[in-house]
């Protein structure tokens, strides 16, 4: 009697479960096609993507460079409530879609590499260890680790430290979201020769008001670095 190997065998149960359990779009919840996963092109194409001369792009690129702490941003979609990137956003943070990150990532790099942007190293922002457990991963540096494949830009998730744990930003005002993300990062003494005349792209998921790039920024600033430029899968208004 044969045996399977563990890829034959994960291929047939695989195969098993989408003949019962068709895979399926996570915005529309219609069927996928084969080489699709998790979302078909007709919702990756329902996103409306960033423009250098959208105003949601100059205003939020106004309110991260207008301190000194930010030289550029640099952003692939537009965050609209229950649209397509709303599921994707929800399915990556809360429901495991851990692909659905080096995916934007990737997305996130065919603009970064057609607006000429490069940088020394890509610094995702860090979630605090508490948080880190409870999800199980950052899902910045999922996004940063599908643009460092297209991009060959390295990823440094280890240069800079979430020393504070902070409340969920989403019903916070700028200066409530700035008061909560006072002292909240920090780095290491012993990195600091890695980050002094070094350009860095720092990677969030969703950027809606900068506070939380900006702060993490003062200490990649205040630690020698040349260049920040903010990188996001998407703007929110």
């Amino acid at each position: 009697m044969a045996i399977l190997s563990g890829s034959a065998f994960r291929g047939l149960t695989n195969s098993i479960l989408d003949f019962f359990y068709p895979p399926v779009c996570l915005s529309c919840r219609k069927l996928l096609i084969d080489g699709q996963r998790h979302v078909c092109e007709q919702c990756w194409d329902s996103i409306e993507p960033i423009r250098r001369d959208l105003e949601l792009y100059q205003e939020t690129r106004h309110k991260l460079c207008v301190s000194g702490t930010v030289d550029e941003l640099v952003a692939a979609f537009v965050f609209e409530k229950e649209g397509a990137f709303q599921h994707i956003a929800h399915a990556l943070k809360y429901s495991d879609y851990q692909s659905l990150g080096v995916e934007l990532g990737k997305r996130l790099g065919g603009v970064v590499n057609a607006w000429g942007v490069g940088g020394d190293y890509l610094v995702p922002i860090p979630l605090h260890r508490r948080k880190l457990r409870e999800r199980g991963y950052n899902q910045a540096e999922l996004i940063a680790r599908g643009l460092s494949e297209v991009t060959n830009i390295p990823v440094r998730a280890d240069l800079v430290r979430r020393k504070k744990f902070t409340q969920t930003q989403t019903m916070l005002s700028l200066e409530e979201r700035k008061k909560n993300l006072d002292d909240a990062f920090e780095v290491r003494a012993s990195d600091l020769s890695e980050i002094r005349g070094k350009t860095f792209i720092l990677i969030d998921d969703i950027i809606t008001t900068g506070a939380t790039i900006e702060s993490c920024g003062r200490e990649l600033r205040a630690a020698g670095a040349t260049r920040l430029i903010a990188a996001s899968s998407a703007l929110a208004r």
